[in-house]
């Protein structure tokens, strides 16, 4: 479709091409011009416009030129996805510090611009590129855990699963 489309418009405008006039100035200077507003001494020139093939059109488009335009949120072509691999939902932790270590699996390699980020209980705790998060003084309760891939400008690419965990102390008997 696209290959008809361009045919139309090459054929088109090549029968609609104007007139180009030719003249040399008092100072020896050549124009050229379309305008109908030009010197007596202009003359019209023949000029012949052949119009590229399809075939040229669509091999001179390099992948680099292509790929030149793109922005950090296009070259993002494999979707990543983000799972948390420790702890797991429902599980009971026990620390008299409040400390917890959470784990993240991806399905893909990060790209630039591209982080991890921690929820706890719907609120951001913290944003990095390493898949493992150390977290301190945590109270005593249940807990909602949740990773998601964010990029350079904020966006949400990709959210792990809500998990569920319930923090306790040692008790000493």
């Amino acid at each position: 479709m696209q290959h008809v489309m361009l045919l139309i418009l090459i054929l088109t405008s090549h029968a609609s091409v104007a007139a180009i006039y030719q003249w040399t100035d008092e100072q020896g200077i050549t124009h050229f011009s379309d305008n109908e507003s030009k010197p007596e001494s202009a003359t019209e020139i023949d000029v012949k416009l052949t119009p590229p093939s399809i075939a040229s059109l669509i091999q001179s488009r390099t992948p680099a030129a292509s790929a030149a335009n793109t922005s950090n949120t296009d070259m993002l072509l494999i979707p990543i996805g983000v799972s948390i691999n420790s702890p797991i939902d429902q599980q009971t932790l026990r620390s008299n510090s409040g400390e917890i270590t959470v784990s993240a699996t991806l399905s893909a390699t990060l790209t630039y611009g591209l982080n991890i980020r921690l929820l706890i209980d719907g609120v951001i705790h913290s944003e990095q590129i390493d898949n493992q998060f150390k977290v301190r003084h945590i109270p005593v309760g249940t807990h909602t855990l949740q990773l998601q891939i964010i990029n350079n400008l904020g966006k949400v690419i990709a959210s792990s699963e809500l998990i569920t965990v319930y923090l306790h102390r040692f008790k000493a008997n």
